[in-house]
């Protein structure tokens, strides 16, 4: 069993003052959503050895609204836990991991994705090995009233192989129903496919088990010589452009037109960043004008490795390489022998 030291506050400086700015972020439910679900994967993967070796070889995360009342949002994970040397730095606003090349790079995926969404929230974790489960309580109103820079820590024994981590959201500034319900599912299942298809990840909304289904792609001859011989039309490609950005993936046609479902999916770390549900990436410079085919019918998973993110991960800074980008990714999914 891990020695650890006993834990009874958490420093949450910067000025709390911050906190409440948290809930004016411009996030969407999901992106938000996805940033506790991007700490229970990169939680899952930094420790998988370990966690290998006690017979979990999967992450499983679950996320549960319940509109009833004010609302509320339970978030819970089989990952690593919040270990007891990450413990402070984890509730500190803007306090930057020390590996930056995961998922979690800003240190502030759960402070702003849990403030957007509530005034009161509350975490419970356990780390692996170390036998204690510790719990915090977040009430922004009473922080910023009284000026609170440390919360307490309440904390009680565990099975030592106990591993896990809870975040519950209460009393909604905004309580997701209806069609955003619908919507969430949809974004959150097209932003973790690589991981769900790689079996990493086990996600479950509402009790529903994620999936991705990837269209179906078109089997048919060239149009320019329908008695030809069909072909199933989808083009990998792998390119660089300088400055060591490079974009990899594939291209390929819808056997149904779309005008909602169409577009590229843009992807970082295997997690996507822009182009989820209806919001494909489809730069009018490849895809035309929404009444042209392929507006309708080009889809495609794009790897992007070297470019920045915006700080709610919906969205790369492309810098003055966006058009570059463009302009090879048309060269490399239209060619001769793939037009």
């Amino acid at each position: 069993m891990k020695t650890t030291a006993a834990i009874d506050h958490v420093n949450i400086r910067p000025g709390v003052s911050v906190l409440t700015v948290l809930a004016h972020l411009n996030y969407r439910p999901w992106f938000a959503l996805a940033e506790f679900v991007d700490n229970s994967i990169q939680s899952f993967l930094t420790n998988r050895e370990t966690l290998c070796e006690a017979n979990q070889t999967k992450l499983r995360v679950t996320i549960d609204i319940h509109p009833a009342d004010t609302g509320s949002i339970t978030v819970r994970d089989n990952a690593a836990g919040i270990a007891a040397a990450d413990f402070p730095r984890a509730f500190r606003p803007a306090e930057l991991p020390p590996d930056r090349s995961g998922l979690g790079e800003f240190g502030m995926g759960m402070k702003s994705a849990a403030c957007w969404f509530a005034p009161r929230w509350s975490v419970r974790s356990a780390a692996f090995g170390e036998g204690v489960e510790r719990s915090v309580n977040f009430d922004i109103d009473q922080i910023v009233r009284d000026s609170l820079d440390e919360l307490e820590v309440k904390s009680r024994k565990c099975r030592i192989d106990d591993h896990l981590t809870e975040i519950v959201l209460r009393d909604l500034h905004r309580v997701p129903i209806g069609r955003t319900l619908s919507k969430i599912r949809t974004h959150l299942t097209d932003i973790y496919r690589v991981f769900v298809r790689d079996n990493v990840l086990e996600l479950k909304f509402n009790g529903e088990e994620l999936h991705y289904q990837q269209p179906a792609i078109l089997n048919a001859p060239y149009y320019r010589d329908p008695n030809g011989s069909p072909r199933v039309w989808i083009k990998p490609f792998d390119f660089n452009f300088g400055d060591d950005l490079r974009a990899h993936g594939f291209a390929a046609i819808r056997r149904k037109a779309s005008v909602s479902d169409a577009g590229f999916a843009l992807f970082r770390r295997n997690r996507l960043i822009q182009g989820s549900g209806d919001e494909g990436y489809r730069p009018e410079f490849i895809f035309g004008k929404p009444n042209t085919f392929p507006y309708q019918r080009i889809f495609g998973e794009i790897h992007l490795e070297g470019f920045e993110v915006s700080h709610t991960k919906d969205g790369f800074q492309w810098d003055e390489n966006e058009q570059p980008f463009l302009e090879l990714l048309k060269e490399h999914i239209s060619t001769n022998e793939m037009p």
